[in-house]
Parts: structure tokens; C-alpha cells; sequence
């Protein structure tokens, strides 16, 4: 067995440029034909199994993990946990975004459009908030204390990501009206609501607000998991770790 591990290796902490998945997208009006309309569709149901593959392997970490309260446990349990967050909160809009595109009768799409808002506004608010209330109690919160344990390098890529994040909770009402008349069924005004012109592209773009910060997200905690590795490689090397 030792034999296996003799040439394990370090791995490389990848650089992002974080602004990339924070542009703000254009609406062009498109209606997508119905060969795209499927190809988008093939698409999306390709990244829902490929972020969908994950999670069993996130589930049992946690739960191998709940009864041991050593630091490098609790420390990788936030961080599977945020990343577990991540990922659901993906597959979601996903979902929601390719329901919303299949949607064939008019207030289906109506529906789907509010469902889609809801989780846009949700997930945002979960994941950073849109003020210090909600904020203290985001995903993006409960790593602050933990960065004390990483490198440089991890610590500038989180407050890059801070800096997008709380500037992107201020760029838009990020749908607080629709989620409100979704969720508390105020039916006059979700009548109102529903009755709001459908522009297919603004709706999907406005859905990749959340995506493509979830993204970004993502690839940073796999940039936070590649130093968890790292620690646990270096414990190996030093016979710290037994195979």
C-alpha cells in the first residue's frame, strides 16, 4: 500500500480572474429556435449530472466527520458544507432555468419565471446577502474565520471575491418584489407580477447573475480544498498520516 502513495504530489492552487463570471450581461431579445432551444437543454442537463455527481461523495464527509471536532475536521467540514451549498444552489437555478425554457403554455412559463426569481433571490441572499443582517449569516461568512489557516494566496482570492460579491448585492433588487409575492402568495400583486412582459433572454441572463458567482465561488473552494489536500499530503510525507 505504501507503495501507491510513494510519488504522491503536492497540488497546484489554480489563479482565477474572479471578474470574468461578474460582467454584466447584455439582453439581445433572441427567442431561441427550437434546434438551440434542445441543444440548450442538452447543455444544461450536462452540467446538472456533471455538479449533480458530487454530492453523495459531500454528504458522507459530513457525516463521517460529524463526530470528530479536531481543527482540520471542522475546518473541512465548513468548507464541504459551503461547498455543498454551492452546488445544490447550481443545480437549482439550473433546473429551474431549464423548466422555464421548456415550459410550452403560457402561464407555465409565468410560473416558471416566478419559481426562477425565487431561487435567484434566495440563493444570492444565502450566499452573501444583500445587507449586514442577512450577510453575517451567509455561506460566504462562515469561511471569514477559517482563513486564518491559508495560505496568502487563498486569503487576496477570497477578498477579491468579497470585494464582487458585496458589489454585486447592490447592483440590482435582485427580484426582493417577486420573491415576496411568489413565496407569501400576495395573489393580487403575484397577478400583477405574472401579467409582466417574458423576455426570454433578460430571464436567462438575469438567472446567470447567480450562476456565474456561484461559479466563481466554486472554483474558489476548489482552490480552498486543493490546500486541504496539500495539508494532508504533507502530513503523509512527513509520516504524520498512515496510508
Amino acid at each position: 500500500m505504501k507503495e501507491e502513495f510513494a510519488d504522491i504530489q503536492y497540488a497546484q492552487i489554480k489563479e482565477y480572474n474572479y471578474t470574468q463570471w461578474f460582467n454584466e450581461k447584455q439582453y439581445n431579445g433572441k427567442i431561441l429556435s427550437e434546434p438551440e432551444r434542445k441543444e440548450f437543454i442538452s447543455v444544461v442537463d450536462g452540467i446538472i449530472a456533471q455538479h449533480s455527481e458530487g454530492l453523495p461523495l459531500m454528504i458522507s464527509i459530513l457525516e463521517d466527520a460529524k463526530e470528530q471536532h479536531d481543527e482540520y475536521h471542522e475546518i473541512n467540514r465548513i468548507v464541504t458544507s459551503v461547498y455543498l451549498f454551492v452546488l445544490i444552489t447550481m443545480i437549482d437555478s439550473m433546473v429551474a432555468g431549464k423548466y422555464f425554457i421548456l415550459a410550452d403554455r403560457d402561464y407555465d412559463r409565468r410560473f416558471m419565471r416566478g419559481k426562477l426569481f425565487v431561487i435567484l433571490n434566495e440563493g444570492f441572499k444565502k450566499l452573501y446577502g444583500f445587507n449586514d443582517k442577512s450577510h453575517k449569516n451567509s455561506e460566504w461568512n462562515r469561511l471569514l474565520p477559517i482563513m486564518k489557516y491559508f495560505p496568502e494566496v487563498i486569503n487576496r482570492q477570497y477578498q477579491d471575491l468579497t470585494y464582487l460579491l458585496e458589489k454585486q448585492s447592490h447592483t440590482s433588487s435582485w427580484w426582493k418584489d417577486e420573491r415576496n409575492f411568489e413565496t407569501h402568495l400576495d395573489i393580487e400583486k403575484l397577478y400583477k407580477s405574472r401579467q409582466e412582459e417574458i423576455v426570454e433572454s433578460k430571464v436567462m441572463m438575469d438567472s446567470m447573475k447567480l450562476f456565474n458567482a456561484l461559479m466563481a465561488v466554486s472554483n474558489f473552494l476548489g482552490n480552498v480544498h486543493t490546500c486541504i489536500f496539500n495539508f494532508l499530503v504533507g502530513k503523509y510525507r512527513r509520516g504524520e498520516l498512515s496510508e
